[in-house]
């Protein structure tokens, strides 16, 4: 055992050291929320409500909870939080206010009326602030959408890969569990604008091969340490001194057969970008579909 700790022994001090890196940051993050935390600058909200069930997925009881989170997380990141359920299809709406748009950015479009016509923005009118708009319709095309709209200093802080990593964490509730996912886009909200994101981990997909290899070869150095074991037999010590005879045996390829097929995906796209809305704000953010 004492020899396997000796071998292994930095794997367990940089698991410790991790777990007290994120100590130290988990305690940084509060303090800072603690921090920057104050009471919002726009009066001229035309509303107080954040959560717009209009879709009825929730039940009272988790609406209600989300309201208070809401509450919470506004004052610590200084920006509107919304969220808007529905269960209607936006094509004809969308379509009067920009004709032509595609059935991917439906969403979008009613998310940036809502915004605009409702002055959110926790700093001023079509200020900082973000909606989530989870319309639960199918619209012609076959496709459940969803938008995440970005304005004001989130627009700036939201890249598109940040945009997906919160999307595609609400996604992986919402069917199940609404209000989790719901809870979770919340959150990440708040751990991104507050954390620099430090909490937001994205692990390129080359990463676990460069810990593996680099576990090979601090495994192989550590061994090649120790004591050989001395040889005690041979070839020919059960054979009598003769020297073993091997029959030789191959494999001849005689042919191969590929078959090929085109394999149709079924996964939800994204598209994102800076857009302008009907009342002249400007927004960003990003959709998937289901």
């Amino acid at each position: 055992m004492r020899e396997y700790f000796r071998y292994f022994k930095w794997m367990y001090i940089v698991l410790g050291a991790l777990v007290l890196l994120f100590v130290f940051l988990s305690a940084g993050h509060l303090a800072l929320a603690r921090m920057f935390g104050h009471d919002r600058d726009n009066q001229s909200c035309t509303t107080t409500e954040r959560v717009f069930d209009y879709g009825d997925v929730l039940t009272d009881e988790e609406e209600e909870k989300l309201r208070r989170l809401i509450a919470k997380r506004e004052k610590q990141t200084r920006c509107d939080i919304v969220l808007i359920t529905l269960q209607e299809s936006l094509k004809e709406y969308a379509r009067e206010i920009e004709p032509g748009v595609g059935y991917d950015e439906f969403v979008r479009v009613y998310a940036e009326q809502f915004y605009e016509e409702h002055n959110f923005g926790y700093n001023s009118p079509n200020g900082d602030g973000i909606v989530l708009v989870d319309n639960w319709y199918r619209e012609d095309d076959g496709r459940i959408y969803t938008w995440l709209c970005t304005t004001g200093r989130v627009k700036d802080k939201y890249s598109d890969a940040a945009v997906d990593h919160i999307l595609d964490n609400v996604y992986r509730y919402v069917e199940k569990n609404p209000y989790r996912a719901y809870k979770t886009y919340i959150n990440d909200f708040y751990h991104d604008m507050l954390g620099i994101q430090v909490f937001t981990l994205y692990v390129p997909g080359y990463l676990p091969w460069i810990v593996g290899l680099a576990a090979a070869v601090i495994f192989v150095v550590c061994n090649r340490r120790s004591k050989k074991g001395d040889k005690t037999t041979t070839a020919l010590t059960y054979t009598g001194g003769v020297q073993p005879r091997f029959r030789v045996r191959q494999d001849r390829f005689l042919r191969k057969s590929v078959v090929t097929r085109k394999i149709q995906t079924s996964s939800g796209g994204r598209s994102g970008g800076s857009h302008g809305g009907g009342g002249g704000g400007s927004h960003g953010g990003g959709g998937h579909s289901r």
